[in-house]
């Protein structure tokens, strides 16, 4: 079997596909309005190192593990497990979901799942502050808009009920897929 090297074409928009992913995250955290505007960007490089690639995770996990136990439990990670957030401002807008009891527990198995992630993470690495997450009706609103590329009227309510809620579920998840997918490969230690 004859192996043929990558030609460095090919290997320039792998790089540069991996970077298009990693792009998507943020695309959703910008949408979801989880952080405020972000200054004009200087050029040079930003060095990050393993503890730094693994930490930025941590911002997917708090709106996993914020949007499952508020959806299922009508609370959060300042009632059940206040050290993860680390002093941290509380998320905007989540509440109980309308759900029927299957999809209401396992929805809260997925919390607790995210709690178990964020302490891992936290445990391996070190943990930082829960960021400002929004997880409100309105703002799932936006982003189903701008997905859709129309206005949805009614607006989409990921609260209103459970197929509106497990829909909701697939996008965050994926998203938090996605940036995983993008950040193993850089990751430089065999631990992380």
């Amino acid at each position: 079997m004859h192996v043929h090297p990558i030609p460095p074409s090919m290997a320039i928009r792998t790089r540069f596909s991996a970077f298009l992913l990693l792009l998507l995250p943020l695309e959703f955290i910008a949408v979801m309005g989880v952080t405020p505007p972000l200054p004009l960007p200087e050029c040079r490089p930003i060095l990050a190192v393993d503890r730094d690639l693994v930490q930025f995770a941590l911002n997917l996990e708090f709106l996993e593990a914020e949007f499952f136990l508020h959806g299922a439990l009508g609370m959060g990670l300042d009632v059940l497990a206040p050290s993860l957030a680390q002093g941290g401002p509380p998320p905007v807008g989540g509440r109980k979901a309308n759900l029927d009891p299957i999809i209401r527990r396992i929805i809260e198995e997925f919390a607790y799942q995210e709690i178990g992630h964020l302490r891992a993470i936290t445990e391996s690495v070190g943990g930082v502050p829960r960021p400002r997450l929004n997880i409100s009706a309105e703002a799932f609103a936006a982003f189903f808009n701008r997905a859709m590329n129309t206005t949805l009227s009614p607006p989409f309510n990921p609260y209103a009920n459970s197929l509106n809620y497990l829909l909701a579920s697939y996008v965050i998840p994926y998203v938090g897929l996605v940036g995983y997918v993008g950040t193993i490969p850089n990751l430089v230690g065999r631990t992380n």
